[in-house]
């Protein structure tokens, strides 16, 4: 262990650190600034992002052994509060940036590092100092993030005052309006707590959780064994499918009534018969530490046979193709999308030449964005 001298949000303070340790682990497990998000845990999401000497810097990859005592950390938490909210906290709620909000605190640092670098910038260059600091966001598409460090900007230059950041609702009418979310106030100061956040705040004796994950993504399940498991330092227990009461079952992916072929509930809590993709829960180690938790989880046997892996849609709709889901069809949702007049006087009206088109997209999913937590 060692100790650092550091200006932590304008406070200086001695704190005695793992020097392996992250910034990230140390800011939000021993300072619990939970405002610095961990993610990905490498370095690529930006989540994390925090100011080091006024510098944007990915705390999850930056080892506390590298700073130097009388380091200055800004974290979200020591930008604003909601009677004085900084201009960027501002235009992220006032231009619907704050969305689910797990990448916000990490935007808005990265942003205040920009303007504090180029007060003028172009929107070619605000993308690109995201794409540079490897921001990534899963819900806004970007562009409301551009637009709010443009309008940001503006008021750090005097240019816009910051009253105009935010939509004043006329009357009781917000339907079709720039009204503000509810929770953006508590996303943009990092107060608002996801799963992980809420996790280092539970009472002393939490058990902590671990999952047992298949490693191929399809296949059968013949057999658990954790028996070595349930003998390891802390372990309380390990849970399987038989353990879950009820319907071990989530009604996730499906759209009543109209084109579902399926019922619903294909989709396992833990899985119990086969797994249908990597990464599939198969048990869970409940344990005294997360640490524990782990260990205990990689000594979980699982035997599984393995069936037919369908890497795409294509695949999955061949005619030789068996059942992902016994029982549901593999194409289990079709969706006829019309709008404006009915086909067939379309038709009549058209040219001579009718074009038609089959497409196919695979699914974009958001990256790794908030840790698996629950």
């Amino acid at each position: 262990m060692i100790k650092k001298v550091l200006t932590i949000n304008g406070a200086r303070k001695a704190i005695i650190v793992d020097p392996n340790d992250s910034l990230a682990k140390v800011l939000r497990e021993q300072e619990h600034l939970t405002g610095c998000k961990i993610s990905c845990g490498v370095g690529q999401c930006g989540a994390c992002t925090v100011l080091v000497n006024g510098k944007a810097q990915r705390a999850c990859i930056l080892k506390m052994s590298k700073l130097e005592d009388g380091t200055e950390i800004e974290t979200i938490e020591g930008v604003g509060c909601p009677e004085n909210l900084h201009p960027l906290q501002l235009a992220w709620m006032g231009h619907g940036c704050a969305q689910c909000g797990f990448c916000s605190p990490g935007f808005i640092m990265s942003a205040k590092a920009l303007l504090s670098e180029n007060p003028s910038p172009t929107r070619e260059e605000v993308r690109q100092w995201f794409y540079d600091h490897k921001n990534l966001c899963r819900c806004t598409g970007y562009k409301p993030l551009v637009d709010a460090v443009m309008d940001a900007a503006k008021v750090m230059r005097g240019e816009m005052k910051k009253e105009d950041l935010l939509f004043k609702p006329v009357g009781n009418k917000i339907i079709g309006t720039d009204f503000v979310r509810p929770s953006a106030m508590a996303k943009v100061m990092g107060a608002w707590d996801f799963g992980a956040d809420d996790a280092l705040k539970m009472p002393e004796g939490t058990a902590r959780l671990a999952l047992v994950q298949s490693d191929i993504p399809h296949g059968k399940i013949k057999g658990i064994d954790f028996s070595e498991a349930e003998k390891m330092p802390g372990v309380y227990k390990v849970i399987t499918a038989k353990d879950v009461k009820g319907n071990n079952r989530i009604n996730g992916l499906v759209f009543f009534p109209t084109h579902n072929k399926g019922d619903g509930w294909d989709r396992p809590i833990l899985c119990d018969e086969k797994v249908f993709q990597i990464g599939d829960a198969v048990a869970m180690v409940a344990a005294d530490t997360v640490e524990h938790a782990k260990a205990a989880a990689k000594a979980v046997k699982v035997d599984i046979e393995p069936l037919p892996a369908y890497m795409s849609a294509m695949e999955a709709k061949a005619p030789d193709a068996i059942e992902i889901h016994p029982g549901t069809p593999n194409v289990y949702y079709d969706t006829t999308c019309k709008k404006g007049e009915e086909v067939e006087p379309i038709f009549e009206k058209a040219d001579s030449v009718v074009a038609e088109i089959e497409s196919y997209c695979s699914r974009q999913p958001h990256l790794h964005l908030e840790p698996d937590c629950g």
